[in-house]
Protein backbone atom coordinates (compact mmCIF):
# COMPACT_ATOMS: atom_id res chain seq x y z
CA UNK A 1 0.00 0.00 0.00
CA UNK A 2 1.16 3.32 -0.54
CA UNK A 3 1.00 6.50 1.47
CA UNK A 4 1.02 10.31 1.12
CA UNK A 5 3.16 10.32 3.68
CA UNK A 6 4.61 8.31 6.70
CA UNK A 7 4.85 9.36 10.48
CA UNK A 8 7.21 7.74 12.37
CA UNK A 9 5.04 4.80 14.91
CA UNK A 10 5.95 2.79 17.15
CA UNK A 11 4.81 -0.51 15.25
CA UNK A 12 6.15 -4.14 16.54
CA UNK A 13 5.22 -7.73 16.29
CA UNK A 14 5.34 -9.57 19.06
CA UNK A 15 4.61 -13.50 19.33
CA UNK A 16 3.20 -12.64 15.89
CA UNK A 17 0.35 -9.79 17.04
CA UNK A 18 0.99 -6.11 15.39
CA UNK A 19 0.03 -3.68 17.87
CA UNK A 20 -2.93 -1.81 16.88
CA UNK A 21 -2.85 1.10 14.79
CA UNK A 22 -2.72 4.71 16.61
CA UNK A 23 -5.68 7.14 15.67
CA UNK A 24 -3.55 9.13 13.48
CA UNK A 25 -2.58 6.81 11.40
CA UNK A 26 -2.45 8.09 7.56
CA UNK A 27 -5.16 6.93 4.71
CA UNK A 28 -3.08 4.91 2.56
CA UNK A 29 -3.29 6.69 -1.51
CA UNK A 30 -3.48 3.12 -3.42
CA UNK A 31 -4.89 -0.72 -2.20
CA UNK A 32 -4.35 -3.67 -4.19
CA UNK A 33 -6.47 -6.53 -3.88
CA UNK A 34 -6.03 -9.98 -5.61
CA UNK A 35 -9.46 -11.20 -6.70
CA UNK A 36 -11.38 -13.07 -9.58
CA UNK A 37 -11.80 -12.63 -13.06
CA UNK A 38 -14.29 -10.68 -15.23
CA UNK A 39 -17.84 -12.83 -15.17
CA UNK A 40 -17.91 -13.48 -11.21
CA UNK A 41 -19.66 -11.96 -8.38
CA UNK A 42 -16.42 -11.34 -6.69
CA UNK A 43 -15.22 -9.15 -10.09
CA UNK A 44 -18.15 -6.90 -9.24
CA UNK A 45 -18.54 -6.44 -6.00
CA UNK A 46 -14.95 -5.62 -5.63
CA UNK A 47 -15.73 -2.92 -8.68
CA UNK A 48 -18.53 -1.55 -7.51
CA UNK A 49 -16.49 -1.43 -3.23
CA UNK A 50 -14.06 0.35 -5.33
CA UNK A 51 -15.74 2.84 -6.60
CA UNK A 52 -17.60 4.06 -3.89
CA UNK A 53 -14.12 4.26 -2.06
CA UNK A 54 -12.32 6.35 -4.21
CA UNK A 55 -15.57 8.37 -4.25
CA UNK A 56 -15.91 8.96 -0.41
CA UNK A 57 -12.45 8.54 0.46
CA UNK A 58 -10.25 9.20 -2.22
CA UNK A 59 -8.21 5.84 -2.18
CA UNK A 60 -7.61 4.03 -5.41
CA UNK A 61 -8.38 0.04 -5.19
CA UNK A 62 -6.65 -1.65 -8.01
CA UNK A 63 -8.92 -5.02 -8.61
CA UNK A 64 -6.23 -7.71 -9.98
CA UNK A 65 -8.23 -10.66 -11.62
CA UNK A 66 -6.11 -14.24 -11.05
CA UNK A 67 -7.29 -17.03 -12.64
CA UNK A 68 -7.29 -19.18 -9.32
CA UNK A 69 -7.24 -19.02 -5.63
CA UNK A 70 -3.21 -20.56 -5.20
CA UNK A 71 -2.57 -17.34 -7.60
CA UNK A 72 -4.02 -15.08 -5.47
CA UNK A 73 -2.29 -16.23 -2.49
CA UNK A 74 0.56 -16.44 -4.36
CA UNK A 75 0.47 -12.86 -5.30
CA UNK A 76 -0.29 -12.33 -2.03
CA UNK A 77 2.58 -14.23 -0.06
CA UNK A 78 5.03 -12.62 -2.63
CA UNK A 79 3.67 -8.75 -2.21
CA UNK A 80 2.27 -8.67 -5.42
CA UNK A 81 -0.99 -7.71 -3.43
CA UNK A 82 -1.85 -6.00 -0.36
CA UNK A 83 -5.22 -8.00 0.22
CA UNK A 84 -6.75 -11.33 -1.27
CA UNK A 85 -10.21 -11.35 -1.37
CA UNK A 86 -11.26 -14.94 -1.13
CA UNK A 87 -14.20 -16.91 -0.44
CA UNK A 88 -13.37 -20.45 0.97
CA UNK A 89 -9.52 -20.62 -0.17
CA UNK A 90 -8.79 -18.59 2.39
CA UNK A 91 -9.71 -21.16 5.23
CA UNK A 92 -7.57 -23.47 3.22
CA UNK A 93 -4.53 -21.85 3.50
CA UNK A 94 -5.53 -20.68 7.16
CA UNK A 95 -5.54 -24.65 8.56
CA UNK A 96 -2.66 -25.77 5.56
CA UNK A 97 -4.72 -28.13 4.21
CA UNK A 98 -5.85 -28.92 -0.05
CA UNK A 99 -2.98 -27.15 -1.96
CA UNK A 100 -1.55 -25.48 0.95
CA UNK A 101 -0.71 -29.00 2.90
CA UNK A 102 2.18 -28.98 0.54
CA UNK A 103 5.98 -28.16 2.41
CA UNK A 104 6.09 -25.01 0.24
CA UNK A 105 2.69 -23.71 1.75
CA UNK A 106 1.59 -25.19 5.39
CA UNK A 107 -0.78 -22.76 7.56
CA UNK A 108 -0.74 -19.36 6.61
CA UNK A 109 -0.63 -16.89 9.02
CA UNK A 110 -3.65 -14.61 7.88
CA UNK A 111 -6.37 -12.74 9.14
CA UNK A 112 -9.81 -11.23 7.99
CA UNK A 113 -10.80 -8.03 7.71
CA UNK A 114 -14.34 -8.32 7.22
CA UNK A 115 -17.05 -10.85 5.78
CA UNK A 116 -19.74 -10.91 3.70
CA UNK A 117 -22.41 -12.44 4.92
CA UNK A 118 -23.72 -13.86 2.00
CA UNK A 119 -27.10 -14.90 2.21
CA UNK A 120 -26.70 -16.81 -1.36
CA UNK A 121 -26.62 -20.04 -2.60
CA UNK A 122 -22.94 -21.72 -3.12
CA UNK A 123 -23.21 -25.75 -3.46
CA UNK A 124 -24.31 -28.25 -5.85
CA UNK A 125 -26.02 -27.87 -9.09
CA UNK A 126 -26.49 -29.80 -12.63
CA UNK A 127 -28.28 -29.25 -15.80
CA UNK A 128 -32.49 -29.14 -15.61
CA UNK A 129 -32.35 -32.20 -17.84
CA UNK A 130 -30.06 -34.33 -15.73
CA UNK A 131 -31.38 -37.23 -13.71
CA UNK A 132 -29.60 -36.30 -10.92
CA UNK A 133 -31.94 -35.03 -8.09
CA UNK A 134 -30.23 -35.71 -4.32
CA UNK A 135 -26.66 -35.99 -3.30
CA UNK A 136 -26.69 -39.66 -3.33
CA UNK A 137 -27.45 -39.89 -7.30
CA UNK A 138 -23.98 -38.12 -7.79
CA UNK A 139 -22.16 -41.56 -7.38
CA UNK A 140 -20.95 -42.35 -10.55
CA UNK A 141 -21.03 -38.76 -12.51
CA UNK A 142 -18.74 -36.12 -13.59
CA UNK A 143 -17.61 -34.18 -10.55
CA UNK A 144 -15.98 -30.28 -11.64
CA UNK A 145 -12.80 -30.05 -10.19
CA UNK A 146 -11.01 -26.49 -9.82
CA UNK A 147 -7.42 -26.60 -10.35
CA UNK A 148 -6.10 -24.43 -7.87
CA UNK A 149 -8.93 -23.78 -5.64
CA UNK A 150 -8.89 -25.80 -2.90
CA UNK A 151 -11.41 -23.80 -0.91
CA UNK A 152 -14.04 -24.46 -3.34
CA UNK A 153 -12.42 -28.27 -3.83
CA UNK A 154 -13.19 -28.24 -0.14
CA UNK A 155 -17.17 -27.56 -0.07
CA UNK A 156 -17.31 -30.26 -2.93
CA UNK A 157 -16.29 -32.85 -0.80
CA UNK A 158 -17.92 -31.71 2.13
CA UNK A 159 -21.55 -31.98 0.62
CA UNK A 160 -20.69 -34.95 -1.07
CA UNK A 161 -20.59 -36.41 2.47
CA UNK A 162 -24.05 -35.26 2.80
CA UNK A 163 -25.07 -38.23 0.71
CA UNK A 164 -22.50 -40.76 2.07
CA UNK A 165 -20.21 -40.20 -0.58
CA UNK A 166 -16.71 -39.51 -1.29
CA UNK A 167 -14.31 -38.23 -3.92
CA UNK A 168 -13.67 -42.14 -4.88
CA UNK A 169 -17.48 -42.32 -5.58
CA UNK A 170 -17.34 -39.64 -8.51
CA UNK A 171 -15.51 -39.09 -11.81
CA UNK A 172 -13.21 -35.13 -11.50
CA UNK A 173 -13.35 -33.24 -14.53
CA UNK A 174 -10.50 -30.75 -13.88
CA UNK A 175 -11.88 -26.97 -14.95
CA UNK A 176 -8.80 -23.82 -14.97
CA UNK A 177 -11.08 -22.09 -12.93
CA UNK A 178 -14.34 -21.02 -11.51
CA UNK A 179 -16.12 -19.83 -14.03
CA UNK A 180 -14.76 -22.60 -16.76
CA UNK A 181 -15.87 -24.82 -14.30
CA UNK A 182 -19.61 -23.38 -14.57
CA UNK A 183 -19.43 -23.20 -18.09
CA UNK A 184 -18.61 -26.91 -18.56
CA UNK A 185 -22.17 -28.26 -17.23
CA UNK A 186 -23.58 -26.13 -20.84
CA UNK A 187 -20.44 -27.58 -22.58
CA UNK A 188 -21.89 -31.36 -21.43
CA UNK A 189 -18.17 -31.93 -20.14
CA UNK A 190 -19.68 -32.14 -16.55
CA UNK A 191 -22.87 -33.30 -14.96
CA UNK A 192 -22.29 -31.71 -10.97
CA UNK A 193 -20.33 -28.35 -10.59
CA UNK A 194 -20.37 -26.24 -7.29
CA UNK A 195 -22.37 -22.68 -8.33
CA UNK A 196 -23.31 -19.86 -6.94
CA UNK A 197 -26.61 -18.08 -7.59
CA UNK A 198 -25.42 -14.76 -7.43
CA UNK A 199 -22.49 -15.57 -10.55
CA UNK A 200 -23.28 -14.31 -13.52
CA UNK A 201 -21.84 -17.59 -15.22
CA UNK A 202 -24.51 -19.61 -13.05
CA UNK A 203 -27.15 -17.40 -14.98
CA UNK A 204 -25.44 -18.87 -18.01
CA UNK A 205 -26.25 -22.09 -17.34
CA UNK A 206 -30.23 -21.43 -16.55
CA UNK A 207 -30.37 -19.71 -19.68
CA UNK A 208 -28.53 -22.07 -21.71
CA UNK A 209 -30.96 -25.23 -23.41
CA UNK A 210 -30.07 -27.18 -20.61
CA UNK A 211 -31.02 -25.20 -17.92
CA UNK A 212 -30.27 -25.24 -14.59
CA UNK A 213 -31.43 -27.29 -11.12
CA UNK A 214 -30.20 -27.36 -7.57
CA UNK A 215 -29.58 -30.17 -6.25
CA UNK A 216 -31.10 -30.36 -2.83
CA UNK A 217 -29.17 -30.71 0.63
CA UNK A 218 -31.66 -31.99 3.17
CA UNK A 219 -31.84 -29.57 6.21
CA UNK A 220 -33.82 -32.33 8.40
CA UNK A 221 -30.78 -34.79 8.50
CA UNK A 222 -28.72 -33.13 11.32
CA UNK A 223 -26.20 -36.02 11.03
CA UNK A 224 -25.17 -35.45 7.52
CA UNK A 225 -25.23 -31.80 8.11
CA UNK A 226 -22.46 -32.58 10.49
CA UNK A 227 -20.38 -34.48 8.35
CA UNK A 228 -20.55 -31.55 5.70
CA UNK A 229 -19.53 -28.84 8.60
CA UNK A 230 -16.60 -31.54 10.13
CA UNK A 231 -15.13 -30.84 6.66
CA UNK A 232 -15.79 -27.23 5.94
CA UNK A 233 -17.00 -26.13 9.19
CA UNK A 234 -17.96 -22.21 7.63
CA UNK A 235 -20.64 -24.01 5.74
CA UNK A 236 -24.54 -23.24 6.81
CA UNK A 237 -28.09 -24.14 5.61
CA UNK A 238 -29.80 -22.28 3.77
CA UNK A 239 -32.79 -22.02 2.02
CA UNK A 240 -33.16 -19.84 -1.50
CA UNK A 241 -36.16 -18.67 -2.90
CA UNK A 242 -36.81 -17.81 -6.69
CA UNK A 243 -33.47 -16.71 -9.18
CA UNK A 244 -31.48 -18.85 -11.59
CA UNK A 245 -32.57 -22.31 -11.86
CA UNK A 246 -36.25 -22.16 -9.75
CA UNK A 247 -39.25 -20.04 -10.74
CA UNK A 248 -41.34 -17.91 -8.67
CA UNK A 249 -42.19 -19.64 -5.61
CA UNK A 250 -39.92 -22.68 -5.65
CA UNK A 251 -37.49 -22.93 -2.82
CA UNK A 252 -34.39 -25.66 -2.50
CA UNK A 253 -32.51 -26.38 0.57
CA UNK A 254 -28.94 -25.36 -0.05
CA UNK A 255 -26.17 -24.54 1.29
CA UNK A 256 -23.98 -21.13 1.92
CA UNK A 257 -20.66 -19.43 3.49
CA UNK A 258 -19.52 -15.87 4.42
CA UNK A 259 -18.40 -14.50 1.03
CA UNK A 260 -16.29 -12.73 -0.40
CA UNK A 261 -13.73 -11.82 2.69
CA UNK A 262 -10.81 -9.66 2.73
CA UNK A 263 -7.76 -11.58 3.78
CA UNK A 264 -4.16 -9.99 4.54
CA UNK A 265 -1.00 -11.53 6.55
CA UNK A 266 -1.03 -11.28 10.03
CA UNK A 267 2.56 -8.95 9.76
CA UNK A 268 0.47 -6.54 7.48
CA UNK A 269 0.42 -3.13 8.73
CA UNK A 270 -2.45 -2.80 11.23
CA UNK A 271 -3.32 0.98 10.19
CA UNK A 272 -3.36 -0.22 6.70
CA UNK A 273 -5.49 -2.84 7.84
CA UNK A 274 -7.44 -0.58 9.83
CA UNK A 275 -8.37 2.24 7.33
CA UNK A 276 -9.16 -0.03 4.91
CA UNK A 277 -11.52 -2.01 6.76
CA UNK A 278 -12.84 1.55 7.75
CA UNK A 279 -13.40 2.69 4.24
CA UNK A 280 -15.24 -0.85 3.36
CA UNK A 281 -17.84 -0.21 6.12
CA UNK A 282 -18.11 3.83 5.73
CA UNK A 283 -18.54 3.99 2.03
CA UNK A 284 -21.91 1.62 2.31
CA UNK A 285 -24.29 4.38 1.58
CA UNK A 286 -21.87 4.67 -1.59
CA UNK A 287 -22.09 1.38 -2.87
CA UNK A 288 -25.34 0.08 -1.77
CA UNK A 289 -27.64 0.51 -4.50
CA UNK A 290 -24.23 -0.45 -6.88
CA UNK A 291 -23.82 -4.20 -6.00
CA UNK A 292 -26.22 -6.92 -5.32
CA UNK A 293 -24.57 -7.87 -2.43
CA UNK A 294 -24.39 -4.52 -0.66
CA UNK A 295 -27.14 -5.73 1.92
CA UNK A 296 -24.37 -8.66 2.97
CA UNK A 297 -21.44 -6.00 3.30
CA UNK A 298 -23.63 -3.74 5.76
CA UNK A 299 -21.59 -3.62 9.13
CA UNK A 300 -24.01 -5.28 11.63
CA UNK A 301 -25.13 -7.69 9.23
CA UNK A 302 -21.16 -8.69 8.16
CA UNK A 303 -20.25 -9.13 11.74
CA UNK A 304 -22.93 -11.91 11.94
CA UNK A 305 -20.80 -13.81 10.10
CA UNK A 306 -19.20 -17.44 11.86
CA UNK A 307 -15.56 -16.59 11.10
CA UNK A 308 -13.57 -19.74 11.24
CA UNK A 309 -9.92 -17.37 10.70
CA UNK A 310 -9.31 -14.78 13.34
CA UNK A 311 -9.77 -11.12 12.24
CA UNK A 312 -6.67 -8.80 11.92
CA UNK A 313 -5.87 -6.58 14.78
CA UNK A 314 -5.99 -3.41 12.17
CA UNK A 315 -9.79 -4.44 11.76
CA UNK A 316 -10.47 -5.28 15.51
CA UNK A 317 -9.43 -1.99 16.59
CA UNK A 318 -12.32 -0.27 14.11
CA UNK A 319 -14.91 -2.90 14.66
CA UNK A 320 -13.95 -1.78 18.83
CA UNK A 321 -13.75 2.20 17.85
CA UNK A 322 -17.39 1.78 16.11
CA UNK A 323 -18.39 -0.19 19.23
CA UNK A 324 -18.68 -3.21 17.41
CA UNK A 325 -16.80 -5.84 18.46
CA UNK A 326 -18.58 -8.51 20.73
CA UNK A 327 -17.37 -10.52 24.41
CA UNK A 328 -18.58 -13.41 21.92
CA UNK A 329 -16.14 -12.48 18.86
CA UNK A 330 -13.44 -11.87 21.31
CA UNK A 331 -13.78 -15.76 22.91
CA UNK A 332 -13.93 -16.82 19.35
CA UNK A 333 -11.12 -14.29 18.46
CA UNK A 334 -8.63 -15.85 21.09
CA UNK A 335 -9.22 -19.43 20.55
CA UNK A 336 -8.89 -18.96 17.26
CA UNK A 337 -5.49 -17.38 17.71
CA UNK A 338 -4.40 -20.28 20.00
CA UNK A 339 -5.49 -22.85 17.20
CA UNK A 340 -3.00 -20.45 15.20
CA UNK A 341 -0.37 -21.27 17.10
CA UNK A 342 -0.99 -24.81 17.53
CA UNK A 343 -0.82 -24.86 13.28
CA UNK A 344 2.12 -23.05 13.10
CA UNK A 345 3.86 -25.08 15.82
CA UNK A 346 2.80 -28.46 14.72
CA UNK A 347 3.58 -27.62 10.39
CA UNK A 348 7.01 -26.43 11.76
CA UNK A 349 7.88 -29.58 13.72
CA UNK A 350 6.66 -31.50 10.58
CA UNK A 351 8.35 -29.94 8.43
CA UNK A 352 11.94 -30.09 10.23
CA UNK A 353 11.40 -33.81 10.91
CA UNK A 354 10.32 -35.29 7.70
CA UNK A 355 12.57 -36.91 5.04
CA UNK A 356 10.18 -38.76 2.85
CA UNK A 357 9.03 -38.00 -1.00
CA UNK A 358 7.69 -34.86 -1.17
CA UNK A 359 4.21 -36.24 -2.56
CA UNK A 360 3.94 -38.25 0.76
CA UNK A 361 4.14 -35.34 2.86
CA UNK A 362 0.75 -34.03 2.94
CA UNK A 363 -0.83 -37.01 4.56
CA UNK A 364 2.10 -37.24 7.06
CA UNK A 365 1.00 -33.42 7.76
CA UNK A 366 -2.60 -34.32 8.11
CA UNK A 367 -2.04 -37.05 10.80
CA UNK A 368 0.29 -34.33 12.72
CA UNK A 369 -1.80 -31.48 12.41
CA UNK A 370 -4.69 -34.07 14.02
CA UNK A 371 -2.66 -35.09 16.66
CA UNK A 372 -1.30 -31.99 17.54
CA UNK A 373 -5.14 -30.23 17.11
CA UNK A 374 -6.25 -32.91 19.68
CA UNK A 375 -3.58 -32.74 22.39
CA UNK A 376 -4.36 -28.79 22.27
CA UNK A 377 -8.22 -29.34 22.85
CA UNK A 378 -9.32 -28.69 19.74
Amino acid sequence: MKHKQRFLVCSAVIAGIAFAAPANAEKPDSISIAGNKPGSAMHAEITGIADAVDKKFGTKIRAIPVGNAVGRAVALKNGKTDIWMSCSAYYTAFEGIGDFAAQKWGPQDIRVLILANRRNNFSLATSKESPINTVADVKGKRMAWVVGNSGINMQTEAYLAHGGLTLDDVELVKFPGYVASLRGVISGQTDVVMAANSSSATREIAASPGGLKWINIPHADKDAWKEVQRRAPFLAPLVITGGPGLNDGESAEVGSYPCPTFVAYAKTSADDVYWLTKMVVESWDTYKDAIKSAPYWQVDEALKSRFAVPYHDGAVKYFKEIGKWTDDMEKQQQALLKRTKVLQDAFAKAKSGYSGDAKEFPAYWEKEKAAALKAAGF
